[in-house]
């Protein structure tokens, strides 16, 4: 048994009774695919990697993610940057393949780089991935859950990725849900990145109290 009383196959049940009862043959197709992709990886805490992109599916679906692109985006978001798969390979249409794409985090290093110059390139290309973000509603919505239940597991890791992961979500995500609130482009998702908002903010304010993380520096 897991988190929130689950274990991965009673996860994936009610799952997939949501797909039968909504008619989702996609996203049913997707659980499978991202069944079979995760199979054998572990999240640091022990637990099965595929508990994550259930919750994330589950979860959408909680704060209104109930399209079925959504759903398969939600199930399938790590996939490519995790199974060394091409999001183009992704046997779904190309609205999921766009999605995962923006959600897909490379780094690229040449040779002779040293810990520092690699330091200083990820976090280059992690801050123009987050703000590629705004380009792809679903992907804006699916990395605020992405996020969000990353951070309610976030006292399992090492204080450094604590302190990462609250950074990073402050300084880098939350102001990307507020811009994109603010845009007419997401008005169809306000109520998602919304809800997003507030939860994101009100955790990750609570895990930065805790760990004694000041907000305002890139240093703890």
């Amino acid at each position: 048994m897991y988190q929130y009383g689950y274990d991965e196959h009673e996860f994936r049940y009610e799952l997939e009774w949501y797909f039968k009862e909504h008619t989702f043959p996609e996203a049913q197709k997707a659980l499978d695919y991202a069944w079979e992709k995760h199979s054998g990886q572990t999240r640091i805490n022990g637990q099965p990697f595929i508990i994550h992109p259930l919750f994330v599916a589950k979860y959408g679906i909680c704060i209104g993610a109930k399209t079925e692109d959504q759903i398969c985006i939600a199930l399938l978001h790590d996939v490519c940057e995790d199974c060394g798969i091409e999001p183009e390979e992704l046997p779904f249409n190309k609205e999921v393949q766009d999605a995962v794409r923006h959600l897909t985090f490379k780094y690229e290093y040449e040779e002779g780089d040293n810990e520092v110059e690699k330091r200083r390139k990820k976090m280059i290309s992690k801050t123009v991935t987050y703000a590629r973000l705004l380009e792809n509603p679903l992907a804006v919505v699916c990395k605020g859950v992405d996020r969000y239940h990353n951070l309610t597991t976030a006292e399992e890791l090492p204080p450094g990725k604590i302190t990462k992961n609250v950074l990073e979500t402050h300084r880098l995500l939350l102001p990307v849900i507020y811009n994109a609130l603010s845009l007419q482009a997401y008005s169809h998702f306000y109520h998602q990145l919304y809800t997003l908002s507030i939860n994101l903010r009100s955790l990750n304010d609570l895990l930065a109290m805790k760990h004694s993380i000041r907000l305002d520096t890139m240093t703890r």
